[in-house]
């Protein structure tokens, strides 16, 4: 390629470059430019604005809209320039040709800007656009690129999807321990009306008038007592009581206390002076001798359960019997007690299953078991039976946690009724929902007041009776049951 025809090439490619309009620019206002200084088939003579180029410089014969012209040859001034027609939609263009970019529009006309397109219509594919008219504008402008001195429109951005947890399958242990809730709770209400339907049974008394002790008494939240009196009544009388002992239960220290108060001990009775523990009872029921112990003893007792000789034989073979290890002497004392004329009365003509044959380790069934807890004349007396008192009342509660419950309730029915208590049936029911607790996790203890050692016989007014040492059994009481 020669110099010249190289120059002239370069210069129009830059010219060319500078007459591209920007995109931005490319809609022209309606009659931004006068119809008399416009003429839209040449620009005037030497007055080429897009460029430093003349017109008459401008090589007319090198390279036009991708033809190739013969060189040297150039278009007279003042005639337009021949156009290209464009090539119909879908018909290939030649190689090397491009439509003219300057093609003549008529004049005074443009493109309508607001005609909307018949919905659904769109030119077909191959159809050639009428010359002059401008495709209606898109109602859909996001497909239309932004300019580029336009900010890009940021899209909100999605809000993320919310994950549902997912519920993992019950596993096997959980099930086995709503099963074991289930069958908790099932238990739970069986025993509230096998409970529900004992206490009905129970002869609930009103306390009677107490009187307030003249001193300070032993008192924590934690300590619950509750008297068992025994009487020795045989018909309508009230009889003194044969025996008296404390059940004393201490949650803070799961224990439970059974305390022996000797009948023989001397004590003052309120409003009676001195006399013997048991007789409180028969001058003014469980109330004077409840006050009775509180005013000795300093011990607090506001519930009692008193029963009789047939209740207490009734309770034993409830349980099943008690186990005890009884002596020669006091098999042959219980043989005779059960022929005597008071056993008779009680309990009619033994059998001869009822009698012991010599000392060993029984099952006592209720009506051997009081003969063995009423023995005086055996041992040391009254000491000793106490003591067998406590040895039986202790089997009772080891018994009962071990026996079927379903069966001990069936036999307590028979027992219940002869009992007397002042404890409300809500007590009593709040007490039974302790009591396998009670049977199974408590320690049981037994104490004997006046303590060995705290006491001296002695004759008051024509009896035998024990004086005591007040001061070393508060001490002891203190210390067992607080």
């Amino acid at each position: 390629m020669s110099e010249h025809n190289k120059r002239d090439k370069d210069s129009y490619a830059k010219d060319t470059l500078a007459f591209t309009v920007p995109p931005e620019e490319r809609r022209r206002p309606q009659n931004r430019y006068p119809q008399e200084q416009y003429n839209q088939n040449y620009y005037p003579n030497g007055q080429y604005p897009q460029g430093d180029y003349s017109y008459e410089q401008y090589p007319q014969g090198q390279h036009y809209q991708g033809q190739n012209y013969p060189p040297n040859q150039q278009y007279p001034q003042g005639q337009p320039r021949p156009q290209v027609q464009r090539t119909q939609q879908g018909q290939q263009r030649p190689q090397g040709q491009r439509p003219p970019q300057n093609q003549q529009r008529p004049q005074g006309q443009r493109p309508p800007q607001n005609q909307q397109r018949s919905q659904g219509q769109r030119p077909q594919q191959g159809q050639q656009r009428p010359q002059g008219q401008r495709p209606p504008q898109r109602q859909q402008s996001a497909q239309r690129k932004a300019p580029a001195n336009q900010p890009k429109r940021t899209q909100p951005a999605k809000p993320k999807p919310v994950k549902q947890k997912k519920h993992r399958r019950t596993g096997c242990l959980t099930k086995i321990i709503i099963s074991l809730l289930s069958l908790l709770i099932l238990l739970f209400v069986i025993y509230s009306a096998i409970s529900w339907s004992l206490i009905s049974k129970v002869n609930v008394v009103d306390t009677g008038e107490r009187l307030t002790p003249s001193h300070t008494l032993y008192s924590s939240s934690s300590v619950r007592n509750i008297l068992l009196i025994g009487s020795d009544s045989r018909g309508e009388d009230r009889g003194r009581s044969d025996s008296m002992i404390l059940l004393s239960i201490n949650s803070s220290t799961n224990k439970i206390s059974l305390v022996s108060l000797m009948r023989d001990s001397y004590v003052q009775i309120p409003g009676y002076g001195g006399d013997k523990l048991n007789a409180a009872y028969s001058y003014g029921g469980p109330e004077l001798l409840m006050d009775t112990i509180e005013e000795n003893f300093y011990i607090e007792i506001d519930d009692y359960f008193m029963v009789n000789f047939i209740s207490f034989a009734n309770i034993v073979d409830a349980v099943g019997g008690v186990e005890i290890e009884v002596s020669d002497d006091e098999a042959d004392a219980i043989n005779v007690m059960l022929d005597s004329k008071e056993g008779n009365t009680l309990f009619g003509v033994p059998d001869e299953s009822d009698y012991l044959n010599g000392g060993g380790t029984y099952k006592l069934n209720g009506k051997q078991a009081l003969c063995y807890s009423r023995l005086r004349y055996v041992g040391n007396a009254d000491f000793e039976r106490t003591e067998r008192q406590r040895k039986v009342l202790t089997e009772i509660i080891k018994s009962a946690g071990t026996t079927n419950p379903f069966k001990l309730g069936k036999s307590a029915k028979d027992v219940l009724p002869s009992m007397d208590t002042n404890m409300s049936k809500m007590s009593m029911y709040l007490l039974s929902l302790r009591l396998p607790s009670l049977l199974i996790g408590y320690d049981i203890e037994q104490v004997r007041i006046p303590a060995e050692d705290t006491y001296w016989g002695s004759t008051i007014d024509g009896q035998s009776v024990l004086e005591i040492d007040i001061d070393a059994n508060l001490d002891i009481i203190e210390n067992e049951l607080y």
